[in-house]
């Protein structure tokens, strides 16, 4: 069993946390055996007086590994090439360097070279510096128990071994299961050995309702339920018939409204033209002829109030301009040789029987007068004389043209 290094419980191999306080549990961290060390050659023991070589298997020892890739290998006991004499004066001194350089370069070699005992019957003669010179570093034969070079790289922590243990069996009497995880934990624990979680609910505070919640449904009761479906049924149904009264009340004059801004209106002649009175030569159909040298006129000259001209149209028409041309002619000179209306009623009756009255105002000038007045189903149109410019005895009250435009 593992101790938890928290709180000192025993915890099962493989679990992640601790049931008693909960910390988590380190993974068990691979351990590798160390190398086995090797004697290098100052720790070796020297023979008859020799300088210690190299370790057991010829591996260099400290820096001495460089200096044996960097000198030629000779032992002590090999014989050296004789030295020149030396010269007198300065050349003792130079033939002193020569030699202490000698030694240097046999001391180091013999650090790193294993020594071997000198053959007193069979002298080795000294080799040459070119024939011992170390083999470059791509061709030397690997060496036992040496490695080879390798890259730099990170370290990279073992990864965790995840072990399947029957330590515990779920089913037991105080077992208790993650509601988390779904882990079997042992009866007691306080915290999920898989994950961490604690296994005692907390208690939670209780929720508090808002108090406009609360007076916006009251509870409900037993036989309610029935009166507020029966209620809501109703409700529905009054929405229903203010909807389709709505529609037939609003939908046609919506419809009307918005053809008439979109539609473009177009002339249209009266069935039949009569009129109160005509004077001679001056018919009241005059006034649709499309002429406006030609003119209506009523039969009495002077004063002529409520003499009228009425056009008649079948079928109705939804009317929605009106222009009207007074005078006897459009030249000014013979314009005001005549009468001319100054106010005009305008008396609509549509198809149902129902009139409507409107009054026209005219100036004093030829040509056209537009009025746009919008009425639908229009039956019959009168137009009726109630004041003149220049009325007096022997003058007539002219109205030349009258255009009519309706909704096509």
């Amino acid at each position: 069993m593992r101790i938890c290094d928290n709180c000192g419980a025993e915890v099962a191999p493989g679990d992640g946390f601790c049931g008693t306080c909960g910390a988590f549990l380190a993974w068990d961290a691979t351990h590798t055996a160390p190398a086995p060390a090797t004697m290098t050659a100052r720790d070796a023991p020297a023979s008859d007086g020799a300088t210690p070589a190299a370790t057991a298997t010829g591996t260099p020892a400290g820096t001495g590994g460089t200096a044996a890739a960097e000198t030629p290998a000779r032992t002590p006991t090999e014989p050296t090439e004789p030295a020149a004499k030396p010269a007198a004066g300065t050349g003792d001194v130079e033939h002193e360097e020569h030699r202490a350089q000698e030694r240097d370069l046999l001391r180091a070699a013999a650090l790193v070279l294993p020594v071997r005992p000198a053959d007193e019957t069979n002298p080795t003669p000294p080799p040459d510096r070119a024939a011992v010179s170390p083999p470059p570093a791509a061709d030397r034969p690997p060496v036992a128990g040496q490695p080879g070079a390798v890259l730099p790289g990170r370290p990279v922590a073992p990864t965790p071994e995840v072990r399947d243990f029957a330590g515990d069996r779920a089913g037991g009497a105080d077992h208790v299961v993650c509601p988390a995880c779904g882990t079997t934990n042992r009866g007691g624990s306080s915290f999920c050995r898989g994950c961490g979680r604690p296994l005692i609910a907390t208690a939670r505070p209780a929720v508090v309702v808002p108090w406009w919640r609360r007076l916006r449904w009251p509870r409900r009761r037993p036989g309610r339920g029935r009166l507020r479906r029966l209620l809501a049924v109703l409700v529905a149904l009054v929405l229903v018939a203010g909807a389709v009264w709505a529609v037939a009340r609003f939908a046609g004059p919506v419809v009307d409204a918005v053809r008439d801004r979109t539609a473009k209106p177009e002339a249209v002649l009266p069935s039949t033209v009569t009129a109160s009175s005509e004077a001679s030569g001056h018919p009241a159909r005059s006034t649709v002829d499309g002429l406006n040298n030609r003119y209506w006129a009523p039969a009495a000259d002077w004063p002529a109030t409520g003499q009228y001209v009425e056009l008649t149209f079948d079928p109705p028409i939804r009317l929605m301009d009106l222009i009207v041309h007074t005078g006897a002619s459009p030249q000014q000179d013979a314009f005001v040789r005549q009468g001319r209306p100054a106010e005009l009623t305008m008396t609509l009756w549509t198809r149902d029987g129902t009139s409507s009255t409107t009054v026209l105002r005219l100036t004093d000038r030829p040509g056209p007068q537009s009025f746009h007045h919008v009425t639908g189903g229009v039956a019959r149109l009168r137009l009726t004389v109630d004041a003149s410019y220049g009325a007096q005895r022997g003058r007539q009250v002219a109205l030349a043209e009258i255009e009519v435009f309706r909704r096509p």
